[in-house]
């Protein structure tokens, strides 16, 4: 998806409408693969002798099912009081460019 890099809309902080940039959010830092209750049943030696014990196979599961999209996330700041404000409906896209458009 392509979305032009100004865009003319509303502001809540100035109550009316004027120019505003669009900046896409980038993700934050990962988190590590095991919580710490999973590492502390990992240390104190687990279910032995079980396979995967807990977790059902990836296959056979709904919930491992991998989406092929991800959410984006954006922003508009303001020109004129540099605000900025977030989309309200967040939406998937495989890809997501801001383009630079004359406004």
């Amino acid at each position: 998806m392509k979305m032009p890099k100004r865009v003319r809309r509303y502001c809540p902080t100035c109550k009316k409408h004027t120019l505003q940039t669009v900046i896409q959010n980038k993700s934050g830092r990962k988190r590590g693969a095991m919580t710490m209750g999973q590492r502390r049943h990992e240390r104190r030696g687990g279910i032995r002798g079980y396979g995967g014990f807990p977790k059902p196979k990836p296959e056979k599961s709904s919930r491992h099912r991998i989406k092929t999209s991800k959410k984006i996330d954006i922003r508009f700041e303001c020109n004129e009081c540099k605000k900025k404000n977030t989309y309200k409906s967040t939406f998937r896209a495989k890809k997501f460019e801001i383009v630079k458009i004359g406004v």
